[in-house]
């Protein structure tokens, strides 16, 4: 059966209002001045969230509780004026949000929602229960005040321009960091995941995601291959790689088998472990924890052609 795209949200554009959350870690001072400054600058209007605005802190990981924190998403979704809603960070807690979110609500409202890293759990039940496309893409203290590049910054861009639209783009790396094939064929299927330690985690919960027939996108930071090699197992024991159409695989930054065996790098774990698996598999897709940054819509349609290294999302 051929799937469908989720439904778009309305793009957003220079003079909309943008909702700023904190749905992991916390938000500092100056760091809530230099976002609000940065925003304004590029031309928007800003909304500060409640973690944001107060600088809630629950002993310097998490914005606050879950509760807190859900009611703020819930928020941003509910007002109008709210045109679309971006991450500040991520960190840790976004799992504590979940039971509380207002999802038929969210499911009436959809907007432009952009984050990654803790962010994953939001893109799993927005696709999964509100039906609407949201962006794998750069927050603005993890990414746009460390140096906002031209690649990060066309690709978020390119994704965004999806919305409202019947379109595709082709989605490419920067030139000196290409793309690799680890096993061949091409494939299509709506693109979900995210960050692994997030599926990981949510293996078991209500908001895992539904992985059959789709394309399953994988990327982590700072872990260790023998830690990475159990969270994939986890996966694969949980059925998220059971059926799935095409699997893309991004950066993997920073993360190694240092303490074991230094000489066995993470391209070779990505290989014995992803090679033999007999759908597409493309691997170094740029997008993840390392700049620069590549914008996934997840919920689009993605169409993979591993033997040619050619990833395109649609609507369509």
């Amino acid at each position: 059966m051929v799937q469908k795209a989720l439904r778009m949200p309305k793009r957003i554009r220079k003079g909309d209002t943008l909702g700023v959350v904190a749905p992991s870690m916390p938000v500092k001072p100056e760091e809530k001045e230099a976002l609000v400054a940065y925003l304004e600058e590029a031309g928007y209007k800003v909304r500060l969230g409640r973690t944001v605005d107060e600088l809630l802190s629950f002993h310097g990981f998490m914005a606050g509780d879950g509760n807190v924190r859900a009611k703020e998403i819930n928020s941003m979704f509910a007002d109008p004026e709210v045109d679309g809603i971006i991450c500040a960070r991520g960190g840790y807690g976004s799992c504590h949000t979940m039971e509380y979110l207002d999802l038929d609500m969210i499911r009436a409202h959809p907007k432009v929602f952009i984050g990654f890293s803790d962010a994953t759990h939001f893109h799993s039940i927005f696709n999964k229960f509100c039906n609407f496309v949201t962006f794998h893409g750069p927050m603005i203290i993890s990414n746009m005040l460390k140096g906002f590049d031209d690649y990060s910054r066309s690709s978020l861009n390119r994704a965004l321009d999806l919305c409202g639209t019947e379109s595709a783009y082709d989605f490419y790396n920067p030139e000196e960091d290409p793309m690799y094939m680890l096993h061949p064929g091409q494939a299509a299927g709506i693109i979900t995941g995210g960050n692994l330690t997030l599926l990981a985690n949510s293996a078991g919960t209500f908001f895992q995601p539904e992985t059959k027939g789709k394309i399953l996108f994988l990327e982590d930071v700072e872990e260790s291959i023998p830690v990475l090699d159990r969270m994939i197992t986890q996966i694969e024991q949980a059925g998220m790689t059971k059926a799935v159409g095409g699997i893309l695989l991004g950066n993997f930054a920073d993360c190694s088998n240092e303490r074991y065996d230094a000489s066995y790098e993470i391209t070779q774990f990505l290989k014995d472990r992803f090679s033999g698996y007999r759908v597409p598999v493309i691997a170094n897709v740029c997008s993840g924890h390392s700049r620069p940054m590549g914008t996934i819509p997840m919920g689009t349609i993605c169409t993979m052609d591993a033997d040619r290294c050619r990833i395109c999302f649609s609507v369509y």
